[in-house]
């Protein structure tokens, strides 16, 4: 096909009816790019024999070495449909996406950007764990997915099966496919039960109060809109690297009128299942009952379906003759019969692939049916964005949007109807930045080295011979007439010729000379220094968005809103900044096209954003009225940790800003700047750190950078067992960051007879400490909480924080009108996925309803747990529990006894309510002395010191210390996970207050509430030591597809690993075995690397995170019975895996790590002589 001109479509931006933007998603190695390939030749971009070949979207070369593709990138296409009773003019705005789960980010920011999604699946591999990604991801988005059926060829070729054994295994996949798609449905229908049961019963207690509510019945709706069905056109059958592929419907179109069907629409309907043609009447089509009761149950088990008949037996037999038994005169007679153009050199190839890419490319072209079925089957913008933009306006449920709310505003009508607006009557304009690259200047049209490069990119080779021809007129014109000395400074630089170059001065463009005035002069020394700046930097940052409504044309001036911006809080008036566009363009892969203005329902690029939106944001001609859409939902989060620095101290500031270009570049990257001056670099895997290294050191940073071994988190817990001996909490130095965990037994110099040691007559965890001065003395006892517990409070740690978050509020008295009705109507959004949820209670929606359902179901997660008595429990749920940590969200719980609650006066406090005291004064009071203006009783003391002191004037004090222990446990200094913390007693002792002066200054004070708070938290520390310490491992799961031959060697590196097997399933119909297993993420780097070496590629890992696990061996354990000596020696030949993952966390961090520098002394080596 000839080149389509970027002019052109251009030009096809404006019709927003025959505009389609669409994402293609798939898991890594499926096909996505092939099949972009095979669209872009359809435009003239690459030859159709280059397709799948050059992979043209894949711009990065180490995208072309590894073969995958990193990085999501768009490019716009022309499509004319001629299938249609008069032909229409399409636009295709595809955006490929990777498949790795490295890079889901970007699978998130094409989703956003897109009104479809084309969903490739490996006909063979299956449904694998990113399959599910994606799904879940254009699930989220609400876009609307059409199904790929990808490498057939594999099931001819490879597997040698038949068209019968194909049609089973595809309906067998299309119903994987399905299932998953059910179990988004389910979820959203539960989440929308609940929200509406909720409302039911408030609307009940206004009409009939507290009487008992009546039956009530969830309205049934027809989910069969959101599955896949050939018959529906939404499957596609192909192979993109023969670029072949079809629908039911084209086979429908030539055999209706053969069948005698009256139109192939009746027909499509039957191409899918058991329908059969009737043996005897060829013109009739019976199902599987009709064709049982006419000729026997024996006869519907030898008949071939309508599907394998019509379809995969024509295409079995292509690959029949073309491939596995070459035949030329059965492969001219299918040429002939087929009525298909293969040129003469590709019939004499010797190479079979050659022969039969071109007959089924002429006979079943990839490019016409995706074509087809993304304009037939995926929607416009105009009919996509009243569903999908109301749940990212109100930030409410996704089943809301599905009955088209009326739009309440302006702003809201000009979004749903895509209104571009017109010059005398414009609309809000609203974009979404999806994601912002970064790219080379010399890349850009405006800052090109010439202007013949950028005219090749944006005109068609008759406009830049018409713009030769006018050239050639105008030199011939001014060589007669002398120049009329137009300032050069109002030309834009590509308009002027270079003086240096030609030796004329004189400008090309003589016609808009007389015109100039003091306003194009101001606007032209105004671009020239914007290029100026702009020609200073290398790499320049472009957003990648979507205008939902209005027209943007270059040089308007917007409203940039990030994610955290709400026009009624103005605390987030940081993150609303004023930008000016500067540029816009085109997205065609690896090229800008210039654009000037791009009207509503188009994908876009812009510059001028950079220090405006960081990541991704909104866009808006009007910052209060326009609303600021949702941020994006992805589905990983970046976990590998490594710390930077140049080889050459002078390169610092060059590191500085290319991490803040790669910050601002990559979505799903975190720079992290610690307070020691240390570059932090989080990524989401090692591919995605290989990847931004890369860029850091050739693009961003330019200079060779230091790179540490990878950071991975830990967590730390206890476990209700005995504790090794002689373990206590020692210091070494004067800085708390030395602080050690020292073997008494190992090292003589700590005191035996140490305080936190813990004595006999004390339970196991309790720990009796006092401050400094000896004013205050608190009792605290630490103890592990039950495994059902923590995993409860892990998953459900978002809607901890909700519900904190509102105590929070409540209790600063902050709440105002707009956080009141939120907690009535607001909806969570986010469900969990409980595999061990009851069915008895239901999450309710309401905000103020969550905190007492995460109360009764912590509860329940206490049932029968060893150390927790019935009684017990019901104290610390409903008054005992006070605040959870760290940050207040965490799995862990601060327990206050009867006595302190007495003390303070807070019989009646709960975690998730606002907190009052019986007795008077605040509660937030952080010290406990008061001035004498601060003091309105009249029993306090003229002398300014209170009488008593009680539980409530150290309350900020204990809390401070319990999250100060939680943030950073006693082994390494990493959160813990799973501590009680119970404070049974505090005292004050006056007789060591009256020691000191009688009246307090405020140093003094705080002095006092500082050393509370270090009592806590060495006292947590010293009580969690008591116990038996384990390691929380970081945890990948892992997801390997293998052949039998490779297997074993597979597990031997898993082993290795320290990982363990999950599960192990044979895929039906094919020889390859799914593994799943668990992998530590610190053990994970380069297991990529080697599984594929050990299997010579074979097998592919795709590693997930999946949380933290236990990790069941004690850091200090050392063999002491007999039958560890016996089989481990007395050396302990056999590593501690768990401290030597905790000494080198603390080696890292600086910590002190008892190490042994002779060991094993009796062993002397003989030197030769």
């Amino acid at each position: 096909m000839p080149i389509v001109p970027p002019s052109k479509l251009a030009h096809l931006q404006s019709n927003t009816r025959n505009i389609r933007n669409v994402c293609v998603l798939a898991h890594v190695d499926h096909g996505k790019t092939t099949l972009s390939d095979a669209l872009l030749a359809t435009n003239g971009i690459i030859s159709s024999k280059l397709a799948g070949k050059i992979r043209y979207l894949d711009s990065r070369e180490d995208e072309q070495q590894r073969g995958i593709t990193m990085e999501s990138s768009g490019i716009s296409l022309y499509h004319k449909q001629t299938d249609v009773e008069k032909d229409a003019e399409y636009l295709i705005n595809l955006i490929d996406s990777p498949g790795h789960v490295d890079f889901s980010s970007e699978v998130a920011s094409a989703a956003r950007l897109s009104d479809g999604a084309l969903v490739l699946v490996d006909v063979l591999e299956g449904v694998c764990t990113q399959t599910v990604s994606v799904l879940h991801q254009a699930w989220v988005e609400n876009v609307r997915p059409i199904l790929f059926l990808n490498k057939l060829d594999r099931m001819i070729v490879e597997w040698r099966m038949t068209p019968s054994e194909a049609y089973t295994h595809m309906q067998q996949l299309i119903e994987q496919v399905n299932a998953v798609l059910a179990g988004f449905w389910e979820g959203d229908r539960l989440a929308e039960d609940s929200r509406m049961l909720d409302e039911a019963k408030e609307r009940w207690r206004e009409t009939h109060g507290d009487a008992p509510m009546t039956e009530w019945y969830l309205e049934e709706k027809d989910d069969s809109h959101i599955y896949f069905s050939p018959e529906q056109g939404n499957v596609l059958f192909g192979s993109a690297i023969d670029g072949w592929a079809f629908r039911v419907n084209h086979f429908a179109q030539i055999f209706a009128e053969k069948l005698g069907i009256p139109s192939p629409a009746k027909l499509q309907a039957l191409m899918w299942g058991d329908y059969y043609i009737d043996p005897k009447n060829k013109h009739r089509v019976l199902n599987g009952k009709q064709l049982a009761k006419l000729y026997g149950a024996a006869k519907v088990a030898t008949s071939v379906p309508l599907f394998v008949q019509l379809c995969l037996n024509p295409v079995w037999q292509v690959y029949e003759n073309a491939v596995i038994n070459v035949d030329q005169e059965k492969i001219d007679k299918v040429i002939g019969a087929l009525n298909v153009k293969v040129h003469p050199r590709d019939r004499r190839s010797k190479d079979s692939r050659v022969v039969l890419t071109a007959i089924m490319q002429g006979w079943l072209s990839l490019a016409q049916a995706c074509m087809s079925a993304i304009v037939e089957q995926l929607p416009s913008p105009c009919d996509a964005q009243p569903l999908r933009l109301p749940p990212l306006v109100h930030k409410s449920a996704k089943s809301a949007a599905e009955s088209r709310p009326a739009p309440k505003n302006d702003v809201e009508k000009a979004l749903y109807e895509c209104s571009s607006g017109f010059s005398d009557a414009p609309v809000p304009l609203v974009a979404y930045i999806g994601k912002v690259v970064s790219v080379p200047r010399a890349s850009l049209p405006e800052f090109s080295s010439g202007k013949v490069q950028a005219d090749r990119v944006t005109m068609s080779a008759e406009e830049m011979r018409a713009k030769g021809r006018d050239a050639v007129r105008r030199e011939l014109a001014l060589s007669r007439d002398t120049p009329t000395g137009t300032p050069l400074s109002v030309l834009s630089p590509s308009d002027t010729a270079s003086p240096m170059s030609s030796g004329i001065t004189t400008p090309l463009h003589v016609e808009a000379a007389p015109e100039a005035s003091v306003d194009s002069l101001a606007e032209a020394v105004d671009k020239q220094l914007v290029l100026k700046e702009s020609e200073s930097e290398d790499e320049i940052l472009i957003g990648f968005g979507r205008l939902y409504s209005g027209t943007i044309s270059v040089g308007d001036t917007l409203w940039a809103m990030q994610p955290k911006y709400n026009a009624k809080d103005a605390k987030t008036l940081p993150f609303l900044k004023q930008t000016t566009v500067q540029s816009l363009y085109m997205m065609m892969g690896r090229e800008f096209v210039q654009l000037q203005s791009v009207p509503a329902g188009n994908v876009f690029g812009i510059r001028g954003i950079a220090g405006a939106i960081l990541k991704s944001g909104t866009l808006a001609s009007d910052a209060q009225a326009c609303p600021n859409l949702a941020a994006i939902h992805t589905e990983t989060f970046p976990i590998v940790r490594v710390a930077i620095e140049p080889i050459n101290p002078q390169d610092m500031d060059k590191l500085a800003r290319g991490l803040e270009l790669l910050n601002q570049a990559d979505p799903c990257v975190q720079v992290v700047s610690q307070t020691t001056g240390e570059h932090v670099l989080v990524t989401a895997g090692e591919l995605h750190l290989e990847r931004c290294l890369k860029d850091l050191r050739e693009r961003f940073a330019q200079c060779e950078i230091h790179v540490s071994e990878p950071i991975v988190p830990f967590r730390e817990g206890i476990v209700r067992q005995s504790a090794q001996p002689g373990v206590v909490l020692g210091e070494v130095g004067s800085s708390g960051r030395l602080l050690a965990i020292i073997s008494k037994a190992s090292s003589k110099s700590v005191d035996t007879d140490d305080a936190r040691a813990k004595p006999e007559d004390l339970p196991r965890g309790e720990i009796h400490t006092a401050t400094a001065n000896g004013q205050v003395s608190l009792s605290i006892l630490v103890e592990p909480l039950p495994e059902k517990t923590i995993h409860f409070m892990t998953r459900h740690a978002r809607d901890i924080k909700r519900v904190v978050n509102l105590a929070s509020s409540q209790r600063r008295n902050r709440l105002n009108a707009a956080a009141e009705a939120l907690d009535e109507i607001d909806v969570i959004a986010s469900v969990d996925s409980d595999s061990d949820d009851e069915a008895k209670t239901t999450k309710p929606s309401r905000l103020s309803e969550l905190g007492p359902w995460l109360s009764t179901r912590i509860h329940q997660t206490f049932n029968r747990a060893k150390g927790w008595e019935p009684h017990r429990v019901d104290h610390v749920m409903e008054h005992g529990l006070q605040v959870l940590g760290p940050r207040q969200v965490g799995p862990n719980m601060l327990i206050y006894s009867n006595q302190v609650l007495e003390q303070s006066g807070r019989t009646n406090s709960s975690w998730y309510k606002q907190r009052e005291h019986n007795g008077r004064g605040s509660s937030s009071a952080a010290t406990p002395y008061l001035s004498d203006n601060e003091s309105d009783s009249e029993d306090t003391p003229s002398e300014g010191v209170r009488s008593a002191n009680t539980a409530r004037d150290f309350e900020e004090s204990i809390n401070t210390g319990f999250q100060l222990a939680m943030q950073s446990g006693p082994l390494c200094f990493e959160p813990v996970v799973g501590a009680a913390v119970t404070i049974k007693n505090i005292t004050f002792n006056p007789e060591a207050a009256a020691s000191s002066d009688a009246v307090r200054s405020a140093s003094s004070a705080s002095a006092l509430s500082g050393q509370v708070i270090t009592a806590v938290r060495d006292a947590i520390w010293t009580g969690f030591l008591q116990w038996s310490p384990r390691l929380h491992l970081a945890m990948y799961t892992c997801d390997i597809q293998a052949t039998s031959e490779v297997l074993g060697k597979v597990y031997g590196v898993i082993n290795r690993r320290h990982g363990r097997i999950l599960s192990e399933e044979m895929r039906e119909g094919t020889p390859y075995f799914i593994i799943k297993a668990a992998i530590p993420i610190v053990e994970s780097f380069g297991f990529a690397d080697e599984i594929r070496k050990r299997s010579s590629g074979a097998a592919v890992p795709l590693l997930i995170f999946r949380g933290f696990q236990s990790l069941n061996v004690d850091p200090f354990w050392v063999p002491t019975t007999e039958e560890e000596l016996e089989d481990l020696g007395e050396k302990a030949d056999k590593d501690n895996v768990a401290k030597k993952y905790m000494d080198k966390v603390r080696k890292r961090k600086g910590l002190f790590v008892e190490r042994k520098i002779v060991e094993h002394a009796e062993k002397q080596r003989t030197l030769k002589k």
